[in-house]
């Protein structure tokens, strides 16, 4: 197998050609909670020349730009700080990764702490870059889809999701064959997971002779979640369009038609489709009407400080640059007089991908272990050893309880060494044991356990930021690396009680009580989420809350008690939202149509207060605030780790 310049040019156009096509079409039907019914659309329901703006395409952009300034050796850390600088989006995961990352957690950690959309579809839709750089290097592109996804997903079905997508749309620049694409893409995600389990009941439905309707209704009742944006299940509908469709129109609309992530799933199989058939081979009635334009929503500052490609061309283009760097690096790239009588064949063009070579559609064993690779740990290369954090318990601290965390050393040199660990920390905190010894053997690993505890709530802040020192004996001393901790959120709980939510209790009665109080007992929520279910004992009843807030100023916020429950919230006394039924939980920064309301903070303390009442079903409810504009970013530099008289 010869892979030309001028194929490799056709097939990275042709994908992103074939992801505008099917995000055109699918993205006008997107919503927030799946439809158990199908749609029935096979044209586009809106046509904007050059497609509609779409983040699965413009996250993208931002990363082919990491790349250009960053190096071919990117990491998750090194997208992250895009993430910041560049992305004004805060959908689901987006939003809350986010506040993450300016709390100073690094990735994996980002995207796995206090993320409840960490099986969502914000990383398998971000797959092409990875398998255009890297034609026919599945292990290479599932790589760098990895490093991707656990920056907002990490430890959810959704960083498998982007390695199955990667995997396979890299391997399509050497085969057509979809049931062997698919094969291929299994291979580079865990047998077990839900999304291999969602597609291989897509290949079920197709080898049992179902139609591609009833194969949804299949996969759907398998992997059911009422949230449209649920990974596992658009994988499977993407297999759907992808094995029913009779052609490219046909299996766009196919996979949109499924329903769900509408966007996602036809702008992933169009973009496969483009790798097989190159630019031209795309029918041209789906084409025309888009133009190669790249439609964003950088006027609108969705995205910024982003050098856009002037149209599909330039994009093109830049990424084969890369592309063929990638290809040099992995030993795939020929060139000289060996190889005179193909490029003659070859109409003199070079080749830039020889199968001759050592080309594997396998994953190796590093991808294999990335399986398995704890969301909690955190890695950092100093050359001399590798340092290795895990946050064992979370990063999410109190002045309730002692965690425990681990530190991961590997000997990256030649000789045996010593070295000493130790945790430093502000005033107020407490490591044991205070220093660690550890003796390594060339390539040896070992792990300590520390035990922290913050003394006072004075001590306590939102981000508690210290670091890990190592001191390598008879070598070059090696930098501190960060250790970071945040603050839980701190909550005062009533006891159950009798009666519904229009019932009017005693607690009720003072919406804006001050101290403790009796019945109160103190309680300490490491995320958003409120772990209260338990409280209720499988009962009906109500359950009232108390949390205090700081804010360093005025300012218009967007409040939110997302929930399954009815509820009712006041702020500093006033009732600002109500829920009398039951509801669906999202629990986003943006809203969900039933659960937020328009508020202000006061500068310094303010008070919420909160009722919760359970009918037949168990309780799950979360607490969430984000800043009162269009884009709803979190806030991380509100304080509700501690009450107004700990300090």
């Amino acid at each position: 197998m010869f892979l030309n310049e001028d194929e490799y040019y056709d097939k990275v156009y042709g994908c992103w050609l074939g992801k505008n096509c099917g995000g055109t079409l699918g993205t006008p039907l997107e919503g927030m909670w799946g439809k158990e019914e199908l749609f029935d659309v096979w044209w586009y329901p809106r046509i904007v020349e050059g497609g509609i703006p779409n983040d699965d395409l413009e996250l993208q952009l931002i990363w082919l730009q990491a790349l250009e300034d960053r190096g071919l050796d990117i990491k998750a850390r090194d997208l992250a700080r895009y993430w910041l600088d560049c992305i004004q989006y805060n959908f689901d995961e987006y939003g809350l990764h986010k506040t993450n990352l300016r709390k100073g957690l690094l990735p994996p950690i980002s995207g796995y702490f206090n993320n409840w959309f960490k099986h969502c579809m914000g990383s398998p839709i971000r797959s092409e870059i990875w398998a255009c750089i890297a034609p026919g290097l599945p292990d290479v592109a599932a790589s760098y889809a990895y490093e991707d996804a656990i920056v907002d997903h990490a430890g959810g079905e959704s960083v498998y999701g982007e390695m199955f997508n990667a995997a396979m749309q890299s391997a399509a620049f050497v085969t057509s064959d979809k049931e062997k694409l698919l094969e291929i893409g299994l291979s580079f995600i865990p047998e077990n997971c839900e999304t291999a389990k969602a597609i291989r009941n897509a290949i079920k439905a197709y080898k049992d002779g179902l139609n591609w309707k009833d194969a949804r209704n299949f996969v759907l009742k398998e992997s059911y979640s009422p949230i449209a944006q649920y990974s596992p299940v658009n994988l499977g509908f993407q297999t759907i369009g992808l094995l029913y469709g009779e052609d490219f129109g046909d299996a766009i609309c196919k996979a949109v038609n499924c329903g769900y992530d509408t966007d996602c799933t036809g702008a992933t199989v169009g973009a496969l489709l483009g790798i097989i058939l190159g630019k031209d081979g795309i029918p041209k009635k789906w084409v025309e009407p888009l133009s190669d334009r790249i439609a964003t929503n950088s006027s609108w500052e969705g995205i910024k400080n982003v050098r856009e490609p002037r149209d599909l061309d330039e994009l093109t283009k830049r990424v084969c640059r890369i592309g063929k760097q990638i290809m040099a690096l992995h030993g795939n790239s020929i060139a000289g007089q060996a190889c005179q009588a193909e490029l003659t064949r070859l109409n003199g063009n070079s080749i830039v991908l020889h199968g001759d070579m050592a080309l594997t559609l396998e994953p190796g064993e590093r991808t294999r272990m990335l399986w398995s690779a704890p969301p909690t740990r955190v890695d950092f290369d100093l050359g001399t050893l590798t340092v290795s954090i895990d946050y064992v318990e979370g990063p999410a601290i109190s002045t309730k309880e002692v965690r425990k965390v681990d530190i991961i050393l590997r000997n990256a040199t030649l000789t045996m060494f010593e070295a000493e660990v130790s945790l430093l920390f502000p005033e107020g905190w407490e490591v044991s044991p205070l220093v660690q010894r550890v003796l390594l053997e060339p390539n040896q690993e070992a792990r300590r356990s520390f035990a922290i505890r913050v003394c006072t709530a004075r001590a306590l802040d939102i981000s508690n930021r210290g670091s890990v020192r190592i001191r390598p004996a008879q070598r070059p001393q090696v930098e501190d690396v960060p250790i970071v901790f945040v603050g839980a959120n701190k909550w005062l709980v009533s006891e159950r009680f009798d009666g519904d939510i229009d019932t009017i209790l005693p607690a009720e009665e003072n919406a804006e009580p001050s101290g403790v109080g009796e019945g109160w007992i103190e309680v300490n929520f490491p995320e958003n989420e409120l772990k209260i279910e338990g409280l209720f004992k499988n009962e009906p009843g109500v359950i009232y809350l108390r949390h205090y807030v700081h804010s360093p100023s005025s300012r218009p916020v967007w409040v939110g008690l997302p929930s399954t429950c009815p509820f009712k919230l006041w702020l500093n006394g006033n009732l600002i939202c109500e829920a009398r039924g039951e509801g669906i939980l999202r629990p986003n920064y943006g809203g969900d149509g039933r659960s937020y309301a328009d508020a202000t903070l006061r500068e310094g303390w303010n008070q919420f207060f909160v009722k919760i009442a359970r009918t037949q079903k168990p309780v799950e409810a979360h607490f969430v605030i984000s800043t009162g504009d269009r884009f709803h970013h979190g806030l991380s530099d509100l304080i509700g780790c501690k009450f107004p008289w700990e300090i």
